[in-house]
């Protein structure tokens, strides 16, 4: 029997046990696949609450999604590329941020311009990077001005873990989902009582303390996290003007309540809340000194509602919120804040034990608020979205639909129809064809510095093919892809630089990635190769490598477990027809469990102190040397 979307099936069985024997789990925190088979009840109730932690371990290679379809499924079962970071991933790789994180991720391309804090872009699978939608606890973070969200403000400390879907999925989640979706799962409660303290110190005058509380009494579920990260950085632009580090703080808070009221009624609320201070190089004639002061906010409040065995009923308000300050020496000089709302109504409907429908309403406010004055300064976006899958099956087909009326550009109309078979555990093909588009930020229509109010919503069409499968404990994922895009906003020339539509591009590629996980040891291998060029022109789109790849292997010894990683991309074209080198980097790691409750790590990144940059003028991945204390209490 496979575990899918088809969850209504088992609610019978939920409604019949309580919530804590429902949601024990091993003791690293991950509901196995066997598990799910003996008693697929702990799967629904604990991915709605958000307390089973869908991730990817060394006990499963098959780990539980969501974003795929905005239902729950298996890896396997997803008609999609799909990566799955979990916290055992974060914690075994080097990363200190979300960014460095996802450089890991075949098809998707990072771009830095400096040190930790400093603006970081996302391309996925040729896109541009504003075509990546982004989300926390499933609401749509980033701002409204630019279209993109600051990933460098999330923090790690708090996510649970990352689940990456690459290529279309408008046709669920509107505006963005061009190149694909990331989704940010902040730690939630669990199970068993659980306190952990973290201290992280090293070089570059890097340190990070970090606090989780999290735990189940009766029918609550209940977390608080919180962490404070302080570095001195490097030199954001070695060869500008000026010649000092660009440091980065910030401090932030994570928390969620989870509860059942009854056995047809639950209720849950998370919120995210960071805060810091990022220092940046500038135009020396202006000032000796530049900085922002930021603060990102999101959260939700929902309830769940089993109406019967077949149908489930889901009202969430989820709420947003990007600051950005600008300093230059003492004074202000340019602020801009995101404010959203987002309201979704999600109903879900087993029409036959294979056959499972999904209607939804969505409603979204934008409002901004900026010190110079926009033309318009708020809009709204009304969706409404129906998706239709078999699920149960080896045929595993899904259509879905959806309509965007925004009162900024207009109305779009997106969908997916993909088609995928179980011949075996081993061997799953699927092929699908989607469409999405990205709607005019508003720089692009309301701004004072050249805006243009008649553009029109990005569009794209994309055709993909995939293997994957599963044999015993080794994985693979294959996926080809080509993606055509449409009315792409560009610049006009100065000294207006009025955008406009014009631009068509093509992107074609393939991404490999594999696993291997023993008692002992485990390996991963990943590959990416994208192909992205302005049709017109024939010219690379720009800050897109052709390729990245990742090799990566773990072994236990006793108490300690040594891991090492070589992360590459080949070079790039940059903005202004610059030259991005490619470069291979590697890093280490070593963790001794000391006790039953303390580990002690020690983690190296770019070990050989390789060139690593993404962006042509600033500052890469340096050499960074950090210490771990870990106590589980």
């Amino acid at each position: 029997m496979r575990c899918s979307g088809g969850l209504h099936r088992w609610l019978p069985a939920l409604r019949q046990q309580p919530l804590v024997p429902l949601l024990a789990r091993s003791s690293d925190a991950v509901l196995m696949k066997d598990d799910i088979v003996k008693n697929p009840a702990r799967l629904f109730l604990g991915l709605m609450a958000g307390i089973i932690s869908s991730t990817l371990s060394a006990e499963t290679l098959n780990p539980l999604v969501i974003t795929p379809t905005r239902t729950a499924q298996t890896v396997d079962e997803a008609n999609a590329s799909v990566t799955v970071i979990s916290r055992e991933d974060i914690e075994r790789s080097t990363a200190m941020t979300v960014e460095q994180v996802l450089r890991a991720v075949p098809g998707v391309s990072v771009t830095s311009t400096g040190g930790p804090g400093k603006q970081s872009s996302v391309f996925m699978r040729g896109s541009n990077s504003d075509h990546v939608l982004v989300l926390v606890d499933g609401v749509k973070v980033g701002g409204a001005t630019a279209g993109t969200a600051q990933l460098e403000n999330i923090p790690l400390a708090l996510v649970d873990h990352i689940e990456v879907v690459k290529g279309p999925r408008s046709s669920l989640y509107g505006s963005e989902a061009i190149g694909g979706v990331i989704q940010i799962f902040t730690r939630r409660g669990t199970v068993e009582p659980e306190i952990i303290s973290e201290v992280i110190a090293g070089n570059n005058g890097t340190s990070r303390l970090t606090q989780h509380f999290g735990g189940t009494t009766g029918n609550t579920a209940y977390s608080l996290s919180a962490s404070m990260y302080d570095t001195d950085g490097v030199d954001s632009q070695p060869g500008g003007g000026q010649s000092d580090n660009d440091g980065f703080e910030t401090k932030s808070l994570a928390a969620s309540l989870d509860q059942w009221v009854s056995d047809s009624l639950a209720l849950g609320v998370n919120f995210m809340h960071a805060q810091g201070k990022n220092d940046y190089d500038g135009d020396a004639a202006f000032g000796d000194r530049y900085w922002n002061e930021f603060v990102q906010q999101s959260g939700r409040f929902f309830v769940d509602y089993f109406a019967s065995d077949n149908v489930s009923i889901r009202a969430q308000l989820g709420f947003g919120r990007e600051t950005n300050e600008n300093f230059i020496d003492t004074g202000d000089f340019f602020d801009y804040e995101t404010r959203r709302r987002q309201y979704l109504l999600q109903g879900d409907i087993s029409l036959t034990t294979h056959q499972l429908l999904t209607i939804g309403l969505e409603r979204v406010d934008e409002e901004v608020d900026a010190s110079t004055q926009y033309t318009e300064s708020e809009r709204y976006n009304n969706a409404v979205f129906v998706q239709w899958q078999t699920v149960a099956q080896p045929l595993h087909v899904t259509a879905s639909l959806r309509h965007d009326d925004n009162e900024s550009f207009g109305e779009e109309t997106t969908g997916i129809l993909s088609v995928g078979y179980q011949v075996a555990e081993f061997f799953r093909p699927y092929a699908s064809y989607g469409t999405g588009f990205k709607a005019p930020t508003f720089n692009d229509l309301y701004s004072p510095f050249g805006a243009n109010p008649d553009l029109e919503a990005e569009t794209s069409e994309t055709y993909e093919a995939g293997l994957k499968g599963n044999a015993g404990r080794f994985s693979y994922e294959l996926a080809v892809y080509k993606t055509n895009f449409d009315e792409l906003i560009v610049l006009g020339p100065p000294p207006s630089y009025i955008p406009y539509n014009v631009n068509r591009a093509t992107a074609e590629g393939a991404e490999l990635s594999a696993a291997y996980e023993a008692s002992d040891w485990s390996v991963e291998v990943g590959a990416g190769y994208t192909r992205a060029t302005n049709d017109e022109t024939g010219d690379q789109l720009e800050r897109r490598p052709k390729w990245n790849g990742r090799l990566a292997g773990a072994k236990v010894f006793g108490k300690t477990e040594l891991n090492l990683e070589l992360l590459g991309r080949t070079d790039a074209v940059d903005t202004g027809g610059g030259h991005v080198p490619g470069y291979v980097m590697t890093n280490v790691g070593a963790t001794y469990k000391a006790t039953e409750s303390l580990d002690l790590g020690l983690d190296v990144t770019n070990l050989l102190d390789q060139e690593a940059i993404t962006a042509a003028g600033y500052a890469g991945q340096v050499r960074e040397v950090l210490a771990t204390v870990r106590y589980t209490y």
